[in-house]
């Protein structure tokens, strides 16, 4: 395959943007990198972006960004095509409650007192989507772009696809794997992966890993149980429409628990789900050995974007 790649730090993490023609790489760097601070102003770790105001005046309108506008319909979205499995309204202690208000325009939002949003996991996947199309724009070639958790492609694929290396939790491998992770070929829009948190870990989303669920668990909004009360997959990944489906079906199929190869295959969903132990198991047409084999259910619409 040729094709140039460029690796960079990001959120903690480690970042990549492949391109299939190697002298358009910069101009898709440039591109993403756009994306990354539209993003870092909407829902960053900083105290002046859009998220953090947002959340610190629960109860009374801020005005806010287009960029974060966008990020919360598209949660809010996620949370409807999920059946309230992603949710991303938490009141700490007990059960997320109350209503979003989008006033658009003057473009404001308020959330009910005592309530805060968590739209990380859902905003890193809306930046791999939106950077992968500035960057085939600009670049105008095929582009693959690999944020933390969360893969995007656009432009022409290539025909051999792209490389991509899935992390694969901190269970042991799996007997048919030489290591942790997997490395796969993307021949589709989107994939993404989500973690419980780790054990001894706190229960919150933290700078240095984005791809982590949100500090509650959607629809009770209470604290992620103890390891050994959970339920049983730590890390989910699914291939999508777009990097924002895949997401929003990997954290419902966390909080779905034992019923999630029945959720994931009966949407027509590719998956690979890793229990505790790091045993493995993968849903409909996943390019991997799995430990069991595939859920067959009957098919609904996959997840749109």
């Amino acid at each position: 395959m040729t094709h140039s790649t460029e690796n960079f730090p990001l959120w903690g993490d480690v970042a990549s943007v492949m391109v299939e023609e190697p002298g358009r790489l910069g101009a898709a760097r440039r591109a993403v990198d756009r994306v990354i601070r539209d993003i870092d102003a909407a829902c960053g770790a900083r105290r002046d972006a859009d998220l953090a105001r947002v959340n610190a005046a629960a109860g009374r309108p801020v005005r806010i960004g287009a960029t974060f506008l966008a990020v919360l319909w598209t949660a809010l979205h996620a949370c409807e095509l999920t059946g309230g499995l992603v949710d991303p309204l938490v009141r700490a202690g007990g059960a997320a409650s109350g209503t979003v208000v989008i006033d658009d325009p003057p473009g404001t939002v308020t959330i009910p007192a005592g309530t805060t949003l968590d739209l990380w996991g859902m905003a890193v996947a809306f930046a791999a989507d939106r950077a992968a199309e500035a960057a085939a724009g600009e670049a105008g070639c095929g582009v693959c772009v690999c944020f933390p958790g969360s893969v995007a492609t656009a432009g022409r694929l290539p025909e051999a696809g792209w490389p991509v290396h899935m992390a694969g939790g901190h269970g042991r491998p799996h007997r048919d794997e030489p290591c942790r992770g997997q490395k796969i070929v993307l021949r589709a829009p989107g994939l993404a992966t989500s973690f419980l948190p780790a054990p001894g870990r706190p229960a919150r989303r933290l700078r240095a890993t984005p791809t982590r669920l949100p500090r509650s668990a959607p629809r009770t909004g209470r604290a992620w149980p103890a390891a050994h009360e959970r339920r049983p997959w730590h890390a989910v990944s699914v291939i999508g429409l777009c990097c924002v489906a895949a997401k929003a079906a990997s954290i419902a199929a966390l909080a779905a628990g034992n019923a999630a190869a029945t959720w994931l295959g009966s949407r027509d969903l590719r998956a690979r789900m890793v229990d505790a132990d790091g045993e493995v198991t993968t849903v409909g047409n996943w390019p991997a050995c799995p430990s069991r084999p595939p859920v067959a259910s009957k098919r609904r619409p996959a997840l749109s974007c």
